[in-house]
C-alpha cells in the first residue's frame, strides 16, 4: 500500500496535486489530518463522496511501502505525519515546486513551476493517463490558485501548457472563478496585515526596494498570493516579504524587471526561481537575521541600471551630406530604416525621414545633396542617460529614433522599439542583461557542458578567453557548436565571434598558442587558425551580412553581436555562449533557439531567409532530418513561397552540389532525400522527374560510405539520365567517374536480364575492370544482390595458379591468345568446371591440345 501526503493548511494546489497522485498511483491512500484552507474546506464539503481520503489514525503504517508527498518535500510539515520510528523509515516520493536545498535522487521531482499540479499533469500526460471533467477542473482550480490565474511572476509557460490541457479535456472555468473570486481567510489577511504595517522601502544602488515581515505560529499557504497583495499595494519594482512560520523562515521576493535580480539575491539563502520571482526557505533563524543578510545582499549586489548606452543600437549607419537622395534612398530601403543620420567626421550634422527624401524625389531632386534637405536641429540624447529620458524626449517630441552622442560623437541610435522593450520589463536588450536574464538559470549547466569537453577544446578556449580579456573584447562562441553542445552531442568545431579587431584577435591567440597557420579571408572579415593535427578553429568579428540578390554571396560588414546571430539561417544556430571570465558560460539567445532546440523544430529569422539564400532550404530539411525536428510552420510556408518564386534559379551550380553533397555524410541522407522529393526541391532544380529512389534502408546507416548513398539514390536511373546530372551537379571528377560507370553497368545488367538469367563469365566481364565499390553497391541493391553474391562467393573460391609465363612456357605465343586461355580458366574456375588444382592442369592440358 502506498499513501499520498501533503502539507498541512492544504491549499487548492495541494489537493489537486494529492488527487493527481492519487491517479499516477492508483493502489494509493490519500490521508489528510488536520485543518484545510477554509475554501478548500467548503470544496471537499460538497465533493467528499468523490475523494476518497483517509486519517491518519486509520492507516496501518507497518503496511505502507511508500509515501509519495506532494506540495512540500519536508514531511514533517505533513498532515497526517507524526513521529513515529516507522513512518521515517518509510521510502519516500517527492513532488513539489518550492526551493529544495538537499540532494536529488530519482524519487524526487522538484521543479520551479508555479504549481505543483503542474509537474504532476505533465507526468500524467507522459503515461497517458486522462482526468475526467470534475478531476480536470480542480486540477485547473490547483493551478490558477497557486499562479494568480497565471499572473504572478512565478507562472512559467509549463503552466500555461497544462491549463490548457485540462480546458481541453472538460475544466469547467466557471467553477474556478467561483472559489478563486472568494476573499482571503482570516489567517492569510492577518499575515497581509502585518506585512502591510511593517513594511519599508530602502534605498540599495540607488534603487528603492520594498522590505517587509510578518510571523505565525503555524503554516499559512498562499504566500505568492500575498506577495501580489503587497506589490499591488506597494507599487514597488522590487520587493522581499520575510514571514516566520513554524520552525522556518520563508522569503519570498518579486521583481517588476527594472528592478533587482531576485533570483541572485535569493540564491544566497539556497533558495532558486527567476529573475522576477524567486523564494527560499531557511531553517533555524529568525526574521531579524534573514533581514540583516538581505540587507546586505542587496548592498553588495552590483545593480546596474540601464543606460542609454545599454539599450541603443551601435554602430549606427549614417550618410555624408554630399550623398545624393538617390543613395540615401537606396540605403533607406536596404536597411529598412524610416530615417538616417548625417554624419561628418563622427559628428552629428543633421538626420533626414525616408518621408522627406520620398517627397525630394517626386520634386526631380534625387540627384540633389542630402545637406540641402536634412533637419539640422536634431534632438540627441546623451549615451550615459537613463533610458528614461530617452523615453520622455520621444513621448515629449513625437518621435520614433533619437541619436546617440557621447562628446558631441555619434555612438548609436535609439529606438521606440528599445524603450517599449524597458517599460514592459521585457529582458533588456543588451548582451549583459539580456544574457543574464534569459540564461543565468542555465549557466551551471553549462559550464559543466564545457568541463567535460576534451581537454585540448578547453585549452583552446581557455586561452581564447585569455586574449580577449587582455583586448577588453567580448568574445562568444557560436553557431553549431553551441546548438550541438545543448544536444549533448559537442564537436571540435569552434566558432569564435569577437566584438572588436578579429584580425588582431587572431594574431594575438595564435602568438597565445604558440602554434597554428593563420588565414585571413579579408572580404568576409574572417580568419582560419590550422593546426599542425588537422584541426581547426574560426574566428569573426561580429557582423552583419546583405545579399545583393538571390542566391548571391553576401556583402558583409561590422556590427554588434545581435546582427551576427540574425544573419544566420535558423534559431537553433543563432545562440552564443559567452567566453569572457566575468561573463564565462552564459547563454545569449535573442531569438528562441532554445525554446526550438526544446521543441523540436527548425524556424528561420525573418521572411526573406530563403530568397536571401535558398541553400537553406536544403539546409532546413538536412537539420530536420538529423535531429528528428520538425520545420515550423510558417518556415514551411516561407520555403514553398520562395521556390514558388524560383529562388533555386537564382543559384549556382556549385553552391547547390556543395550543400547536396552535405547530406550524403549525414546518417538520415535517405529521409533527407525524401523530404527534396516530396518537397519538389530536387524535381525544381532539374527542371525534369527524374527516377530517384530513396527508401533503401541503408541510406540512413550512418557508416555506409557517401558514395554508395549516393549511388543507390540513382537505382532506377540509366545513362539517359547522366548528362541532366553533369549539367546541373558539380561532382569532384571520381565522383562524376563512378556515377558514369554506375549508370553503364546498371544499364548493361538490365540488358542481360532481358534475355536471361545474369551468367557469371557476362558478369566478370562486366566486373572484372571495375572499382571495387560498384560491386559493393549492386550487392545492396535487392535487385541483384542475389547474383552478385554469388558471383562474389565464386571469385573468392577461384584459386588460379596458371599465369601468362606458364603458358609461354608450355608453347603458348606471346599476344593475345595468352590473354583468351587465362579469362576461359578463369570462367572454368567462376563456373566451377575446375574445382582444384588437378582439374586446373586437365583444363590446361585440353585449352594446349587444342591450341596446338
Amino acid at each position: 500500500m502506498n499513501v499520498i501526503l501533503t502539507h498541512r493548511q492544504m491549499d487548492f494546489d495541494a489537493l489537486a496535486s494529492m488527487v493527481a497522485a492519487h491517479k499516477i498511483y492508483p493502489n494509493s491512500v490519500m490521508v489528510v489530518d488536520g485543518k484545510s484552507n477554509p475554501y478548500v474546506q467548503d470544496f471537499l464539503a460538497l465533493a467528499k463522496d468523490r475523494l476518497p481520503f483517509s486519517r491518519s489514525k486509520d492507516i496501518n503504517w507497518t503496511e505502507v511501502k511508500r509515501i509519495i508527498l506532494v506540495d512540500t518535500h519536508n514531511l514533517q510539515r505533513a498532515g497526517g505525519y507524526k513521529e513515529d520510528e516507522v513512518i521515517r523509515k518509510i521510502p519516500l516520493v517527492i513532488y513539489d515546486h518550492h526551493p529544495y536545498q538537499g540532494k536529488f535522487d530519482e524519487n524526487i521531482y522538484i521543479e520551479s513551476l508555479g504549481s505543483c499540479t503542474t509537474l504532476l499533469i505533465e507526468e500524467m500526460q507522459r503515461l497517458k493517463i486522462e482526468p475526467n471533467s470534475f478531476e480536470a477542473t480542480l486540477f485547473a482550480l490547483g493551478i490558477y490558485e497557486d499562479t494568480g490565474s497565471l499572473l504572478f511572476e512565478s507562472t512559467t509557460v509549463r503552466d500555461i501548457k497544462a491549463v490548457a490541457y485540462l480546458l481541453e479535456k472538460g475544466a469547467n472555468l466557471g467553477v474556478v472563478a467561483e472559489y478563486l473570486r472568494k476573499p482571503l481567510h482570516d489567517e492569510q489577511k492577518e499575515i497581509l496585515q502585518q506585512l502591510l504595517d511593517h513594511g519599508q522601502s530602502e534605498i540599495f544602488q540607488g534603487q528603492p526596494v520594498y522590505i517587509t515581515w510578518a510571523e505565525k505560529d503555524e503554516y499559512v499557504g498562499g504566500l505568492a498570493l500575498l506577495a501580489h497583495r503587497v506589490g499591488e499595494v506597494e507599487g514597488a519594482e522590487t520587493l522581499f516579504l520575510v514571514v516566520a512560520m513554524e520552525n522556518r523562515v520563508y522569503l519570498i521576493g518579486r521583481s517588476r524587471g527594472r528592478g533587482f535580480d531576485v533570483n541572485n539575491i535569493i540564491r544566497a539563502f539556497g533558495g532558486a526561481g527567476h529573475s522576477r520571482a524567486a523564494s527560499a526557505s531557511i531553517k533555524n533563524t529568525s526574521i531579524h537575521e534573514v533581514t540583516e543578510k538581505l540587507k546586505e545582499e542587496l548592498q553588495n549586489q552590483s545593480y546596474q541600471g540601464n543606460s542609454v548606452r545599454d539599450i541603443m543600437s551601435y554602430p549606427v549607419k549614417t550618410v555624408p551630406p554630399d550623398m545624393k537622395l538617390r543613395d540615401v534612398e537606396q540605403i533607406l530601403l536596404k536597411y529598412g530604416h524610416t530615417g538616417v543620420p548625417v554624419a561628418k567626421d563622427n559628428k552629428l550634422v543633421g538626420i533626414i525621414s525616408r518621408r522627406d527624401v520620398d517627397k525630394s524625389l517626386k520634386h526631380g531632386l534625387e540627384h540633389a545633396p542630402v545637406k540641402g534637405f536634412m533637419t539640422k536641429d536634431v534632438i540627441v540624447v546623451d549615451a550615459n542617460a537613463s533610458w528614461e529620458d530617452a523615453h520622455k524626449i520621444m513621448v515629449q517630441h513625437d518621435i520614433g529614433r533619437i541619436p546617440v552622442v557621447d562628446e558631441g560623437k555619434l555612438v548609436g541610435i535609439v529606438s521606440r522599439s528599445d524603450i517599449l522593450r524597458m517599460v514592459h520589463g521585457s529582458a533588456v536588450p543588451t548582451e549583459l542583461s539580456l544574457t543574464r536574464n534569459r540564461s543565468m538559470a542555465m549557466r551551471e549547466d553549462i559550464l559543466l557542458l564545457l568541463e567535460n569537453l576534451p581537454q585540448r577544446i578547453r585549452l583552446l578556449i581557455k586561452s581564447a578567453q585569455k586574449v580577449a580579456d587582455n583586448l577588453g573584447y567580448p568574445l562568444f562562441i557560436v553557431g553549431g557548436f553551441v546548438r550541438d553542445l545543448l544536444l549533448l552531442a559537442p564537436t571540435q568545431d569552434l566558432d569564435f565571434v569577437v566584438e572588436g579587431d578579429g584580425k588582431a584577435f587572431a594574431k594575438a591567440l595564435q602568438k597565445e598558442l604558440g602554434e597554428g597557420e593563420l588565414i585571413f579571408h579579408d572580404q568576409f572579415g574572417t580568419a582560419r587558425l590550422e593546426f599542425a593535427d588537422g584541426n581547426h578553429l574560426d574566428i569573426a568579428r561580429s557582423r552583419r551580412e546583405d545579399y545583393a540578390s538571390p542566391g548571391a554571396l553576401p556583402q558583409v560588414e561590422e556590427s554588434r553581436l545581435r546582427d551576427d546571430m540574425f544573419r544566420r539561417d535558423f534559431t537553433i544556430n543563432a545562440m552564443a555562449i559567452a567566453i569572457n571570465s566575468q561573463r564565462y558560460g552564459e547563454l545569449i539567445d535573442y531569438y528562441g533557439g532554445l525554446r526550438d532546440l526544446k521543441q523540436g523544430e527548425i524556424r528561420f529569422l525573418h521572411n526573406l531567409s530563403f530568397i536571401e539564400d535558398p541553400t537553406r532550404i536544403l539546409r532546413a530539411l538536412r537539420f530536420a532530418a538529423r535531429y528528428g525536428f520538425r520545420i515550423a510552420k510558417e518556415t514551411q510556408e516561407a520555403i514553398y513561397i520562395a521556390l514558388e518564386n524560383g529562388v533555386l534559379g537564382k543559384l549556382s551550380c556549385e553552391r547547390f552540389t556543395e550543400e547536396f553533397s552535405l547530406m550524403l555524410y549525414e546518417e538520415k541522407f535517405g529521409l533527407m532525400g525524401k523530404f527534396l522529393m516530396e518537397m519538389g526541391i530536387l524535381e525544381e532544380w532539374f527542371q525534369s522527374e527524374l527516377p530517384w529512389d530513396f527508401s533503401h534502408p541503408i541510406l540512413n546507416h550512418k557508416e555506409i560510405l557517401p558514395e554508395k548513398k549516393w549511388l543507390l539514390s540513382l537505382r532506377k536511373m540509366d545513362t539517359r539520365h547522366l548528362p541532366l546530372l553533369q549539367e546541373r551537379l558539380r561532382l569532384a571528377r571520381e565522383w562524376g567517374i563512378l556515377t558514369m560507370k554506375y549508370l553503364e553497368i546498371q544499364d548493361k545488367l538490365k540488358k542481360l536480364r532481358a534475355t536471361s538469367a545474369l551468367p557469371l563469365k557476362e558478369l566478370d566481364e562486366i566486373f572484372w575492370s571495375a572499382p571495387p565499390l560498384l560491386l559493393d553497391v549492386f550487392q545492396l541493391d535487392d535487385q541483384w544482390e542475389k547474383e552478385i553474391l554469388r558471383y562474389k562467393e565464386r571469385v573468392e573460391n577461384i584459386q588460379q595458379s596458371v599465369n601468362g609465363t606458364d603458358l609461354m612456357a608450355w608453347g603458348v605465343k606471346e599476344g593475345p591468345e595468352i590473354g583468351r586461355m587465362l579469362k576461359e580458366i578463369r570462367t572454368a574456375w567462376l563456373e566451377e568446371k575446375v574445382k582444384n588444382k588437378t582439374q586446373e592442369r586437365a583444363f590446361v592440358q585440353k585449352l594446349l591440345e587444342d591450341y596446338r
